[in-house]
């Protein structure tokens, strides 16, 4: 039987980012823990509704996506759970009105551990693979719509983030390479 706590949370470095550690019951077998429970999520502080489960696979260590946000009307609540390997989890603000705008909070997370990032709308979301075969799974409040998706360079200076991949080792996606640096962004989230 899960404990009646399913989920504790902990603040990261900028309201609006939580480091969330669901419950695990283990057994001679095992474990079983809760990924998302809504009362559990709403005893934490999360009211967003999750309505997408995306499983994204990293063939290489050093694979780093993002970073990425979505405009209204689907700007998107989101939770990153490694399923296998380990990650490295940033998220950055991105409200221009945010008296947090720019910073960024970050964890890195393992499929032991069962830790998740939650990040609020008006994040962007990033991660660095750091074992190979590396599974997450990123909970989304709204459906991706490439109209409306925009990302960051996830090398942006500005933003001052302790990547733990150097860029000549990193295995970037096409679409991420010639992302714009957060000052350079044509439209961001309010």
């Amino acid at each position: 039987m899960l404990p009646t706590a399913l989920i504790a949370a902990t603040p990261l470095a900028v309201p609006g980012l939580l480091l969330l550690r669901p419950a695990a019951m283990m057994d001679r077998q095992g474990w079983i823990s809760v990924i998302a429970d809504e009362a559990a999520l709403g005893a934490v502080g999360v009211h967003d509704r999750f309505i997408r489960d995306t499983i994204i696979y990293a063939e290489h260590a050093g694979s780093v996506r993002g970073l990425h946000y979505q405009l209204a009307p689907r700007r998107q609540a989101r939770i990153v759970r490694v399923l296998r390997g380990r990650a490295y989890v940033v998220a950055v603000d991105v409200r221009r009105g945010s008296a947090t705008f720019g910073r960024s909070g970050a964890a890195a997370l393992s499929y032991m551990d069962g830790a998740q990032v939650y990040a609020m709308p008006g994040f962007a979301l990033g991660w660095c693979s750091l074992d190979p075969a590396t599974e997450l799974l990123v909970k989304s409040s709204a459906v991706d719509d490439p109209e409306l998706q925009r990302g960051i360079n996830w090398r942006d200076p500005a933003l001052k983030l302790d990547w733990p991949v150097r860029a000549a080792d990193a295995h970037i996606e096409v679409e991420d390479v010639g992302l714009p640096m957060l000052a350079d962004q044509p439209d961001l989230p309010d």
